[in-house]
């Protein structure tokens, strides 16, 4: 079902999509079709959901960079033409409903975060980056992403793909020492020249 789901909609589009030219498809009733989702809209992201699971590699090169790079690069060829009119159609529902919001949130955008979040988790073990900044990096990954996908600012290629990896992985982890140096005070952060000088002062 979720196969007809993603045919259907490369032929149709995303206005093309029904319940009952799904069920069709599929070969199966309205019936049982509704028994497991309750809209095209829970159908489409989990069929979504899936496609990504199963197309976008989880890579273990040894090095942040070179896994951010296949996977963002996976992600890249993910978003193909159909997928891409998926996307900004469920963008554009969520944006005006909240309950569309909260599925979009809960049935797909939880999955592919969670696979970025498992390459960030292992540069977090190999002491590349720290916890905190894991956080923040799905954030700033997918937040470059849907705003080119959406607002077509810059093209979702190989190029944005290589470029967000090399930026996230250059990222330096603040040190012991770091975090141990106390901020300079006013005083001592001037210059000798700018020291206090007692010239008029009594004598």
């Amino acid at each position: 079902m979720l196969a007809a789901t993603l045919a259907l909609a490369e032929e149709e589009g995303p206005a093309g999509l029904h319940m009952e030219a799904i069920a069709k498809r599929a070969g199966v009733s309205k019936e049982t079709l509704y028994r497991w989702w309750h809209s095209k809209t829970e159908l489409l992201l989990d069929a979504l959901a899936e496609r990504g699971q199963q197309t976008i590699p989880l890579p273990d090169t040894g090095t942040l960079r070179d896994d951010l790079r296949a996977f963002l690069r996976a992600t890249v060829d993910f978003a193909d033409d159909t997928t891409v009119r998926l996307l900004r159609h469920l963008a554009a529902a969520a944006a005006s409903d909240q309950a569309v919001a909260h599925q979009v949130r809960d049935r797909f955008l939880v999955t592919r975060r969670a696979a970025l979040g498992q390459i960030l988790h292992k540069a977090v073990a190999r002491d590349e980056i720290t916890s905190g900044y894991a956080a923040l990096a799905i954030d700033l990954i997918y937040g470059s992403m849907w705003y080119r996908l959406i607002f077509h600012v810059g093209p979702l290629n190989y190029t944005w793909a290589d470029q967000v990896a090399t930026a996230i992985a250059s990222h330096r982890p603040a040190t012991l020492d770091d975090r141990q140096r106390p901020p300079a005070s006013a005083d001592s952060s001037r210059l000798p020249s700018e020291a206090p000088n007692d010239q008029f002062g009594a004598g």
